[in-house]
């Protein structure tokens, strides 16, 4: 398999929510990616942590457009809270 069709993680999420708008942000934007390890936090948010937390997946060579996309959406930081209204 050549480098770039590697897949690689772009972020780790604590927060379902935040990991499936991050998904549709990518691929909106023509990324393919994918999301795993939801299972555990979705069923045991608990958990979540101590499992790893929510991986978005995207190949490597479409990992530094990822990141831009990402970085170019400030309320979408892996820290960001999207279940509470301000």
């Amino acid at each position: 398999m050549q480098k770039e069709e590697e897949i690689v993680t772009l972020e780790t999420y604590y927060n379902p929510m935040l990991a499936e708008i991050i998904r549709t942000k990518l691929e909106a934007n023509g990324i393919p990616c994918l999301v795993t390890d939801e299972s555990l936090g979705v069923l045991y948010p608990v958990y979540n942590q101590g499992g790893g937390g929510i991986k978005v997946k995207v190949f490597a060579r479409d990992l530094a457009k990822a990141r831009e996309i990402v970085a170019d959406q400030p309320n979408l930081s892996a820290d960001t809270d999207v279940t509470t209204e301000e």
